[in-house]
């Protein structure tokens, strides 16, 4: 009896010292935990680290795409060689793919094969750069440069624009006279 009244008492004698201070169910804010200079700048650098890993995944990513891409279509030796504008959305390129030259009519809707080209002095012919010596600050030197390369293309492959050249020279007489 006298050890239940010994455990008793001091049982009852902390919880009545805790009841007079007013103590015991006091609510206290949780203290936030304290923070080093050290953990900060690993955070930093650990976030660092996953952008830089991201930026090359995506890198070597990008160039393997790249790769698959160019491999799979076989036109790495593709070039155009001449380009000339027909209006809106229309337009004539000579184009060489796998060392075959050809003459294409591009619309917006489709691509043709106009001409191939064969003659080897065509093909030097176009491997030489044209020079037009109109500045292209105006566009009445666009328009003579680009009429000037349609000529030029025409009179190289008459075939694939079906025109009849002479025609074509007469006009262009007439033109030139009326002009004077």
């Amino acid at each position: 009896m006298l050890v239940i009244f010994l455990i008793t008492l001091l049982f009852t004698t902390h919880g009545l010292a805790a009841g007079e201070t007013g103590e015991y169910l006091k609510y206290q804010e949780p203290q936030p935990p304290a923070s080093s200079w050290l953990a900060a700048s690993g955070y930093i650098v650990s976030l660092v680290l996953t952008f830089l890993l991201v930026l090359g995944l995506a890198y070597f990513t990008s160039r393997f795409l790249a790769q698959r891409i160019n491999g799979s279509t076989g036109l790495n030796s593709g070039k155009i060689h001449a380009t000339l504008s027909l209006g809106a959305n229309r337009a004539v390129y000579v184009v060489e793919i796998a060392g075959k030259f050809m003459v294409l009519g591009v619309t917006e809707h489709s691509i043709s094969l106009l001409k191939e080209i064969t003659a080897l002095e065509d093909i030097e012919q176009l491997k030489v750069p044209m020079n037009n010596n109109l500045p292209p600050e105006q566009f009445e030197n666009v328009f003579h440069r680009q009429l000037n390369s349609l000529k030029q293309l025409n009179k190289r492959f008459p075939a694939a624009f079906g025109s009849d050249t002479r025609e074509l020279n007469e006009k262009e007489h007439e033109n030139d006279i009326r002009k004077r």
